[in-house]
């Protein structure tokens, strides 16, 4: 598995700040589709907020679970939120499991499922991602 560190903090604060001064509109991200993916949470969160995960099936739809981030939940209560959130809304194709406390797994159901990519956000300081592919 290749490991992908997100320095979303920087990502989020580019967000705020307006991401067209970042990134020109015509400019596309390149894309990279996974078979699997495990995420790591590490700490606990500062204060209020929320976390997104979206599944893009390659060719397929997005998916999406959104949850509230609250400045007393630990990297364990947000790995199981976000587990939670995510079952359903991935479907039968993808199977989610929380391996131990802080990991979350994402993978195919079945092989013919289409890979898939990965996009996190969050507004919550205190914690960081881990996105292993």
């Amino acid at each position: 598995m290749r490991t992908t560190t997100a320095l979303l903090g920087f990502v989020t604060v580019g967000a705020l700040l307006g991401a067209n001064s970042v990134l020109p509109q015509s400019s596309t991200l390149p894309v990279t589709f996974h078979d699997e993916a495990e995420f790591t949470i590490n700490n606990g969160a500062r204060e209020d907020g929320f976390l997104r995960v979206a599944i893009q099936p390659q060719g397929g739809a997005r998916k999406e679970a959104t949850i509230p981030v609250t400045s007393r939940m630990g990297e364990n209560d947000i790995a199981q939120q976000i587990a939670d959130a995510l079952r359903p809304a991935v479907g039968p194709d993808y199977e989610v499991d929380r391996d131990g406390g802080e990991h979350v797994k994402i993978r195919k159901a079945r092989r013919e499922a289409p890979n898939f990519s990965i996009e996190v956000t969050f507004s919550s300081p205190g914690f960081s991602i881990v996105i292993d592919t």
